[in-house]
């Protein structure tokens, strides 16, 4: 009896052992907080939700608000007032018991998550998924270009706040949003405050930054337009997957969720 005694003892010790790691790395997931920005007229559920169901399986938290460019909302808010519903969620999550802080996006989402590692210190890294909506560029379009002119001469005569109809580009497929002028102008001047290459560079500390693109996706800049640019971190990781724009999260979840366990590696 005293020699079975020993051997369960023995082998609820090696069971422990092994299961460490399992135990460890749920611990540490659970104290992350992921805040996934969705992509331009997305509505809920949103394209990055199978990453989400992933993400919260492995045992991260995970926030999903919906932001001014939503199919319902699209610019009914600026960009930088965006920045400030991206707290908001990370206060819930916080409340919610997550000690470390991520956000990452797709499409429009990706390039706030850009926007945001600018304007906000502590984040524990970032998740930059088929970024899309450059301002730079937006303007060579001739229907843009006409819109960014009368959004920008109503808000320089004082009528920033008067709404109207302006063009707007997703994917290729122009389409006409009513918004006030100097919400238009938040995110399509292109020496406003949502140029991707601008935002990377204004990243003040180096953060570990997982930045994905898809091999199908006409959109993909490559690493030197604005990843290049961010401060260099050892975590730091350029990818393409097989993908185009809007099913860049899903094809990369697996990949994303590597990277993540690799942080505390």
């Amino acid at each position: 009896m005293q020699m079975k005694g020993r051997l369960v003892a023995l082998f609820s010790l090696i069971a422990i052992v092994f299961a460490w790691p399992n135990v460890a790395q749920a611990t540490d997931a659970e104290k992350i907080g992921i805040v996934l920005l969705h992509g331009k007229q997305d509505k809920a559920p949103y394209r990055i939700a199978q990453l989400a169901r992933k993400l919260e399986s492995a045992g991260y938290l995970v926030a999903m608000p919906e932001l001014p460019w939503s199919r319902d909302r699209i610019y009914d808010a600026s960009y930088d007032a965006a920045m400030l519903e991206i707290d908001q969620a990370v206060a819930t999550l916080k409340q919610g018991g997550a000690r470390r802080i991520m956000v990452g996006g797709l499409s429009l989402g990706g390039n706030a998550t850009v926007g945001y590692a600018a304007r906000r210190d502590n984040l524990a890294g970032i998740i930059v998924l088929a970024p899309g909506h450059f301002a730079e560029l937006r303007g060579k379009r001739e229907d843009i270009s006409e819109s960014l002119a009368r959004a920008g001469e109503m808000v320089a005569t004082g009528r920033g706040d008067a709404v109207a109809s302006f063009s707007d580009v997703n994917m290729g497929k122009g389409f006409s949003v009513r918004a006030s002028a100097k919400n238009y102008m938040s995110f399509f001047d292109p020496n406003g405050p949502s140029v991707v290459p601008v935002n990377a560079a204004a990243i003040r500390s180096p953060i570990p930054i997982l930045w994905v693109v898809g091999s199908q996706d006409p959109g993909t800049r490559p690493s030197s337009y604005a990843f290049d640019k961010a401060p260099a971190h050892p975590k730091s990781k350029y990818i393409v997957v097989d993908a185009g724009h809007l099913e860049t999260p899903t094809v990369a979840a697996d990949k994303v969720l590597t990277w993540l366990q690799s942080l505390d590696q």
